[in-house]
C-alpha cells in the first residue's frame, strides 16, 4: 500500500495523470473538489474560505487571521488522513511536504515546456495565447507563493521530489505506467513502523486542527509536532482558561495517549 502525491506546473497534466494512476490501481483520488466537500461538511465557513483562498498567495493579514490558519490545518489533517489510509492520490496543496517523512509515499513533480502547456491551457480553457500565458503565470505564482509562505519552501527545488517528470518528453500513458510502477514498488516500504508513524503525523494534524478552529482560543503561534510518538502542543496563551480549553481539546482529540505542553503565557 502506497501513497502518490503530485506537485505540478499548470498545464502539464497533473489531475489527469492521477486519476488515471487512481484508476488503474484503485486508489483514493483527492483533489481539490474532494477537499472542498470534505470542508463543506466542517460548516459552510470552511468550504467558503477554501474556495477564496486555495493554493492562492496569502497576503500578510491572511497570515495572521484566525480562519485562515483553521482552514490550513483543517486542510493538512485532511490530506493526513487520507494518507493514513493508504492507496491515495493526492493533488497538489503541499502534500509533498506534509509526507517528507514517509517512506511509501511517492513524491512527484510534473513539469513541461510552456509550449506544450499552452497548448493544453489553450484548448480547455478556450482562452487566447495571450490569455493562456497569463494564466499559467498566475497560478504557477500563486502556487509557488502558497507553498513558499506556508511551509518555507521552493517548490521547483528536486529535492522535494522522488522523481521529476517532463510530460512534454513523455506522454500521459508513459507517465501513468511508470508511477504504477514505482508506487507498485514502493508498497515494500509501507513497513507497521510507517505506517504507524503516519497515523501519529494524523494524530497531531487532527489536534491542531481541532485547537485552531475554535474561536474561544487564539494561539496565533500554536504547533503541534511529534516527539517519538508523543504529540507536543506549544505556543503563547494569553489565560489560564485558555490552556485549560487547549488540554481539554487534546483530551479530546487523542483520548488517554500522553501529550505534552508547551504552553507559555504571554508576560
Amino acid at each position: 500500500m502506497a501513497i502518490l502525491t503530485i506537485s505540478r506546473e499548470y498545464g502539464s497534466g497533473g489531475r489527469d495523470i492521477g486519476r488515471r494512476v487512481a484508476s488503474r490501481l484503485g486508489y483514493e483520488f483527492v483533489d481539490k473538489e474532494r477537499l472542498f466537500r470534505d470542508l463543506d461538511a466542517k460548516g459552510a465557513r470552511w468550504g467558503r474560505v477554501a474556495r477564496e483562498v486555495d493554493e492562492v498567495c496569502p497576503t500578510l493579514w491572511e497570515r495572521h487571521d484566525w480562519q485562515y490558519r483553521g482552514y490550513v490545518a483543517q486542510l493538512e489533517a485532511l490530506i493526513l488522513e487520507y494518507a493514513a489510509a493508504d492507496r491515495v492520490v493526492i493533488i497538489g496543496r503541499g502534500g509533498f511536504v506534509l509526507l517528507k517523512e514517509v517512506p511509501h509515499a511517492l513524491r512527484v513533480r510534473l513539469i513541461a515546456p510552456l509550449e506544450v502547456r499552452l497548448e493544453t491551457i489553450m484548448v480547455r480553457e478556450s482562452l487566447s495565447r495571450e490569455a493562456a500565458e497569463r494564466l499559467i503565470a498566475q497560478v504557477d505564482n500563486e502556487r509557488a507563493c502558497y507553498l513558499k509562505a506556508t511551509y518555507g519552501v521552493d517548490w521547483t527545488a528536486d529535492e522535494h521530489y522522488d522523481l521529476v517528470l517532463n510530460t512534454g518528453h513523455l506522454s500521459y500513458d508513459e507517465v501513468v505506467d511508470l508511477l504504477v510502477r514505482e508506487l507498485e514498488a514502493r508498497e515494500a516500504l509501507a513497513t507497521p513502523e510507517a505506517k504507524a508513524h503516519l497515523a501519529d503525523l494524523a494524530l497531531a494534524a487532527r489536534l491542531k486542527a481541532r485547537i485552531a478552529t475554535d474561536p474561544r482560543v487564539l494561539i496565533p503561534t500554536l504547533e503541534v509536532r511529534l516527539e517519538g510518538s508523543t504529540p507536543v502542543v506549544s505556543g503563547i496563551i494569553h489565560t489560564p482558561r485558555e490552556e485549560q480549553l487547549v488540554r481539554e481539546m487534546a483530551r479530546e482529540v487523542v483520548g488517554a495517549r500522553p501529550v505534552r505542553f508547551e504552553l507559555h503565557h504571554r508576560l
